[in-house]
């Protein structure tokens, strides 16, 4: 699974974000946050642009973004960035100037990706996973992560792992995105226990969980998102391209 050429799995990843009709225009996003569809998604990898246009846009303004995205230059950088930018806001009627935070990097996880940590780990669908479900149900959702927007089990997208300092989660994995050919990854590290390698941590178990492994992994983040990318660096995690989201 994890030999798949880079452009391969790029593709997955993006099936992976999205329910799309039979012509490949986004109907919706895929995954429990019903997170509002972007006009526009571009990825970009050493083999070219990926592009998914929502719905609802004109077909003849998908068609040109479509032209336009065919003559991009192959991408291998993360600090790269799209040629026809401008033109992309341009054709969809976007004023504002674009941030770091449109566009996004994205890697490759490979199962079982190794992270030596003292940080107890428990994982969804073992013994010690259920005895914790069981106290949350029983005790009710700590206040902290009350507070980071896990406001009841509903929240803890399966398959998830958490990292435990004294009994109290620290930080969790669990996928933001399920599809029947890849997973995306979310990470959260509770303030308290910021800057300890906790998020490495719990990334690295989430790629071993036993249910992920017939699927490729994926860790997508923002640009201005410095704190995922430091933990990116820190597992060393392949390169694959970058993402222009609209």
């Amino acid at each position: 699974m994890n030999d798949l050429a880079p452009q391969r799995l790029l593709q997955i990843q993006v099936d992976t974000l999205f329910v799309t009709s039979r012509d490949g225009r986004i109907v919706r996003c895929a995954g429990p946050d019903r997170a509002p569809a972007p006009r526009l998604h571009l990825a970009f990898g050493a083999g070219g642009a990926i592009v998914r246009v929502r719905d609802d846009i004109d077909p003849r303004i998908a068609d040109e973004i479509e032209t336009l995205a065919a003559r991009e230059f192959p991408l291998t950088s993360p600090l790269a960035s799209p040629r026809f930018s401008d033109e992309y806001c341009q054709l969809l009627g976007v004023s504002e100037p674009l941030t770091d935070h449109h566009f996004g990097v994205i890697h490759h996880l490979p199962h079982r990706t190794g992270w030596e940590s003292g940080a107890t780990l428990i994982c969804h669908g073992t013994h010690e996973g259920d005895a914790l479900v069981d106290k949350i149900a029983r005790d009710g959702m700590p206040q902290d992560l009350v507070d980071a927007g896990f406001l009841d089990l509903t929240h803890f997208w399966e398959p998830w792992c958490v990292a435990t300092v004294d009994g109290k989660i620290a930080a969790l994995a669990f996928a933001v995105r399920l599809g029947q050919q890849g997973a995306e990854l979310g990470v959260n590290t509770l303030p308290a226990y910021r800057s300890r390698g906790l998020a490495a941590a719990v990334t690295a178990g989430w790629s071993a969980h036993p249910a992920l492994q017939t699927r490729p992994l994926f860790y997508g983040t923002h640009r201005d998102n410095l704190s995922s990318q430091r933990v990116i660096a820190r597992l060393g995690l392949p390169f694959l391209g970058i993402r222009l989201q609209i």
